[in-house]
C-alpha cells in the first residue's frame, strides 16, 4: 500500500512537473523519493521522526530514513477510505480508538505488512509520549532496538549538555545498527548545507508577508511538516529557492488574487480531505504562515556540532515551556498583520491541545480572532464537513466584523 501510493505519486508528479514545472511539487517529489528509498532492499533504513530529530546527523550517514507516523500518514490524503480500514486492522488487533490516529495507522501497516524494514528506530520524547512507546512497539515488530531522545522541559546549559551527549550517544547506535560510520567531515558539510537552507527559508519566509501573499496557503502549513526532511543535503537549499523563485514570479505577475484575510495556522493539517481550503478560498482567506515554516532556530555551529544540534532542537515552538511557542506565536502575528489564528485541535494530541486556551486567550487578548478547530489528522470518523463548515464561516463573521 504505501510503496504503491508513493511509486503512484512520484509518477503523476514527475508527469506533471514536465507540464508545468511548480516548486512544491519538488517538495512532494523529495518525499516519495525519500519514502521509496526505505524500500530498496539494500538500503540501511533508520526510522525517525522527519518532523522533530535533528535530521542533519542523519545526512551524514549513508543511511535511508523513513518516518513511521508521516509516511504512512500522506496516504490519507487519496486514500482515506483505505487507511480507515488499515486504522480498523489495529484496532481489531488490540490497539484502542483512543490511540492517535496516526499511530494506529502505523500500526495497522505494520500488521498488514505494509512498511519498509527497520534497522533501528529513533524516537523523541517532546512532541507526544504515544509516539515514543509505539516507536517500541514497532521496535518489537521488527526485532530491532528503539532509542528515544530525551529533551528536557527547561533550556539551560546542563540539559543542552546532556542533549548533546545522547546525540552522540544515538550516532554510535547507528553505526552499530547499520554499520554506517560517522564521518565528522561530512557531519560539518551536513551543517554547512543546513545553514544555507535556513537562509533560503528565512528568505521565502520574508516573501510571505507580502500582500497579496504569493504561496499556497496549504503548501505554507505542509512544509511545517516537511521541511525538515532534507535537512543537510544540498537539495534542501535548492527546493527553497525554487519556492522563492515562484512566489517572486507570482508576485510579478500580477495575476495574484486579492486577499481579505491573512491567517496564522498553529499545529497540525489534517491529511484527509478537508473542507478549510474550499472555504477560505471561497471567502479570500489566506494561511500566510505556519508555526514551523520559518527558522525559529540560530545557525548551527558546525565546530561544536553536538551541542548546537541540541540546541537547534530546543527552539522548536513545541519543546519547552509554553511561554516560548507563546512568543513565537505574537512574533508571527506582529510581522505577518494576521486577521486571525486557527489552532487545528488533533484530540489525541494531548502535546499541543493542553495549551490551546493559553493561547486563544493571549491571541484574543490581543484583539485577534482565535479559532480552535477540533478535528483529527487521519480519522474520518471524527470529521463532520458540516460542523467544520460551520465553525470556518463562523470565524471568518469574526475576522470580517473586526476589519
Amino acid at each position: 500500500m504505501i510503496k504503491t501510493f508513493y511509486e503512484n505519486m512520484k509518477n503523476f508528479l514527475e508527469d506533471q512537473y514536465q507540464k508545468k514545472p511548480r516548486a512544491f511539487d519538488s517538495v512532494r517529489m523529495q518525499v516519495a523519493d525519500t519514502v521509496l528509498e526505505a524500500f530498496k532492499p539494500d538500503s540501511r533504513v533508520v526510522w525517525v521522526s522527519w518532523l522533530n530529530f535533528p535530521m542533519e546527523l542523519l545526512a551524514a550517514f549513508d543511511v535511508a530514513t523513513f518516518d513511521p507516523e508521516l509516511g504512512p500518514g500522506l496516504v490519507c490524503t487519496l486514500e482515506a477510505d483505505r487507511s480507515m480500514e488499515v486504522m480498523s486492522e489495529a484496532e481489531q488487533g488490540g490497539f484502542s480508538i483512543d490511540l492517535c490516529s496516526a499511530h494506529r495507522l502505523a500500526l495497522g501497516c505494520q500488521l498488514k505488512g505494509y512498511m519498509p524494514k527497520a534497522d533501528i528506530l529513533l524516537g523523541h520524547s517532546y512532541f507526544c509520549d504515544g509516539s515514543a512507546r509505539v516507536n517500541r512497539l514497532l521496535a518489537q515488530y521488527h526485532g530491532k532496538e528503539a532509542v528515544t531522545l530525551d529533551m528536557p522541559f527547561g533550556m539551560d546549559k546542563k540539559a543542552v549538555v546532556y542533549v548533546a551527549g545522547q546525540l552522540q550517544y544515538v550516532a554510535r547506535k547507528i553505526e552499530e545498527a547499520t554499520g554506517a560510520r560517522l564521518d565528522m567531515d561530512k557531519l560539518r558539510e551536513s551543517i554547512r548545507a543546513s545553514n544555507r537552507a535556513r537562509r533560503a527559508l528565512n528568505e521565502l519566509a520574508e516573501l510571505q508577508k507580502d500582500r497579496p501573499v504569493s504561496w499556497n496557503g496549504t503548501g505554507t502549513v505542509a512544509m511545517s511538516l516537511f521541511q525538515h526532511i532534507k535537512a543537510g543535503k544540498p537539495v534542501q537549499e535548492q527546493i527553497y529557492r525554487e519556492l522563492i523563485d515562484e512566489c517572486r514570479n507570482n508576485l510579478e505577475s500580477g495575476a495574484l488574487k486579492p486577499e481579505n484575510y491573512r491567517v496564522l495556522w498553529l499545529a497540525w493539517y489534517p491529511a484527509q480531505p478537508f473542507v478549510t481550503y474550499e472555504v477560505f478560498k471561497k471567502n479570500g482567506v489566506k494561511i500566510v504562515m505556519g508555526e514551523q515554516t520559518r527558522a525559529f532556530w540560530e545557525e548551527i555551529d558546525e565546530n561544536n556540532p553536538w551541542e548546537s544540534l541540541a540546541m537547534r532542537d530546543f527552539k522548536s515552538p513545541y519543546a519547552g515551556p509554553i511561554e516560548q511557542r507563546l512568543e513565537g506565536i505574537m512574533k508571527i502575528i506582529d510581522e505577518y498583520h494576521i486577521d486571525g489564528v486557527v489552532h487545528f485541535s488533533h484530540d489525541a494530541c494531548r502535546h499541543t491541545c493542553a495549551a490551546h486556551r493559553m493561547i486563544g486567550d493571549a491571541v484574543q487578548k490581543r484583539g485577534v480572532p482565535f479559532l480552535a478547530l477540533e478535528g483529527d489528522i487521519s480519522d474520518k470518523r471524527k470529521y463532520s464537513e458540516d460542523r467544520t463548515r460551520l465553525l470556518l464561516e463562523s470565524f471568518i463573521d469574526v475576522m470580517a466584523a473586526r476589519k
